[in-house]
């Protein structure tokens, strides 16, 4: 039954200060590690695109989505349950529980890593010819199968971070360590004239010096991991409520990579090459999100779990807007000047420009129900995301395999971006059924409407101004226009407070 719909912002008390500043501190540590995560990102994306080319790195790219397919299954769901019972053990000082949950979370982890990447090493041929029609991807995938356990415990390590608010070490973990080495191993690979075959090879040395780098990092912020202390740990409960997420993980996992696998299958590596750029460009689009929900995801628990359900939507929607602020005017360059931010990777990689256009859409509607999924999880209804998610996977599986046959690359953000925004859409309406939240307040219009003046100016500059003036316009000029735009319409107080929070904690860290 629905509880009682709090209203349009829940009354402060001495105590909502103390949970906006945790979560400012949270999601701006996470924020910026995270940036530091994209850049990375993308310059190993750009070394690997333009030193393979777009057959080969198609051909790496379907490799990578098989092993995170893999990965999903193998964490067993530990990854929200090392947080779910590791946070609240820590606050309240009870560290052989803490223990218990980190050694447990890690070791099922890595064994299911271990046994998953074994079947997947002697699948592999067989996945190459029957599903790829591919005979060359066989060994690119074994290579994937022997990194697993590694890259699952380095995953598993991260969310250790996240259970002792250690944020930016858990965005270190997550985003950086590995995909850093591997830009350094792989970099110095090509420019020497390496293969595919030998970047690859740089890749499974990155995962393991991650894995290990990682193990000593947790150990730093929590010393008695590896002490004489004993454990304590329910493994029973810590799986009781972690294997139902693996459900809800490899739902999303499909609602993600299903594009990528399908068009390996039905389509070439070429293509595979152009919406992988498209797609981790769009995926962007989610960052703020991300980070926000990092530093959200204790306080969820915390709130629900105390009965403090009007504080926990008063952040709710507060966070929502804060996405919406920030993430449109990325989503408005993204849209406006799709051409010429494809053509970066290589002239060949402009065309998928339309494909960058159609995701950037979707993941506008995502951001906008803002951390709706993890509300759910840690309001104890996984089982009702697991419920959602399995349906839209199957969803963008049938649509996936009709549009591919039809329309080829552009068919699968179709599919894509249709299922994300369904499946949203649902968990919204369910949330607020279950439990009376919603995040939706009517200053949400001013965001959208800046965004809408944006996209205007910034059009009009893509048709009538040729590049390379295109770019050293456009996109501070779209950037200026949006934000004058929402200073114009006016933002709230607690809008005003954090900007500056935010440029007082910029000042200090520059000084």
């Amino acid at each position: 039954m629905a509880q009682r719909s709090p209203p349009d912002s829940a009354p402060d008390d001495e105590d909502s200060p103390d949970y906006v500043a945790r979560l400012l501190k949270g999601s701006g540590s996470v924020f910026s590690g995270s940036m530091v995560g994209k850049v990375v990102g993308f310059t190993l994306n750009l070394v690997l695109a333009r030193g393979l080319g777009s057959a080969l790195f198609g051909m790496y790219s379907l490799g990578l989505t098989v092993l995170r397919v893999a990965q999903s299954l193998a964490t067993l769901g530990l990854q929200n349950g090392i947080v779910r019972f590791g946070a609240p053990a820590y606050e309240g000082g009870e560290t052989a529980e803490v223990k218990g949950t980190f050694l447990a979370g890690a070791g099922l982890g890595f064994a299911a890593g271990a046994v998953i990447g074994g079947g997947l090493f002697a699948a592999a041929p067989w996945l190459a010819v029957e599903v790829f029609n591919n005979p060359e991807m066989g060994p690119v995938l074994r290579v994937f199968a022997c990194g697993l356990p590694f890259y699952v415990l380095t995953y598993l390590l991260s969310r250790m971070a996240r259970a002792l608010s250690r944020m930016q070490v858990d965005v270190l973990l997550d985003s950086i360590l590995q995909p850093a080495l591997f830009l350094l191993l792989a970099g110095g690979v090509l420019a020497a004239g390496g293969s595919l075959t030998a970047a690859l090879y740089a890749f499974l040395a990155s995962t393991l010096l991650a894995a290990g780098l990682g193990i000593y990092v947790v150990y730093r912020q929590f010393p008695p991991l590896l002490s004489s202390l004993a454990p304590t740990v329910e493994i029973r409960r810590l799986l009781r409520f972690s294997l139902p997420i693996v459900g809800v993980t490899l739902a999303s996992i499909g609602l993600t990579y299903t594009d990528r696998i399908m068009l390996g299958i039905f389509s070439t590596s070429e293509s595979v090459g152009l919406y992988q750029i498209a797609a981790r460009l769009s995926e962007q689009l989610r960052f703020v999100l991300f980070a926000i929900t990092a530093a959200f995801s204790p306080v969820i628990s915390d709130l629900y779990h105390n009965d403090k359900v009007d504080k926990l939507t008063d952040l709710y929607a507060n966070t929502v807007r804060w996405i919406l602020l920030a993430t449109l005017p990325a989503a408005v360059l993204l849209i406006a000047y799709a051409p010429q931010i494809m053509s970066v990777w290589g002239p060949d990689f402009r065309d998928g420009a339309a494909l960058l256009r159609i995701l950037a859409v979707a993941h506008i509607v995502t951001t906008g129900v803002g951390s709706v999924g993890q509300i759910l999880q840690m309001s104890d209804h996984q089982d009702f995301v697991f419920a959602v998610n399995t349906a839209m996977a199957v969803l963008n599986v049938a649509l996936n395999w009709l549009l591919i046959q039809i329309y080829g690359a552009a068919g699968a953000a179709i599919a894509t971006g249709v299922t994300q925004v369904m499946g949203n859409v649902v968990q919204s309406v369910a949330l607020h059924r279950f439990t009376g939240i919603h995040p939706f307040r009517w200053n949400l219009w001013k965001p959208v409407g800046a965004a809408a003046v944006g996209t205007l100016f910034a059009w009009a500059l893509y048709v009538a101004v040729p590049p390379p003036l295109t770019w050293l316009l456009g996109i501070p000029g779209t950037l200026l226009v949006y934000g004058g735009t929402v200073v114009f319409f006016g933002l709230a107080p607690r809008d005003w407070s954090i900007l500056e929070a935010l440029w007082a904690r910029a000042r200090a860290r520059l000084s």
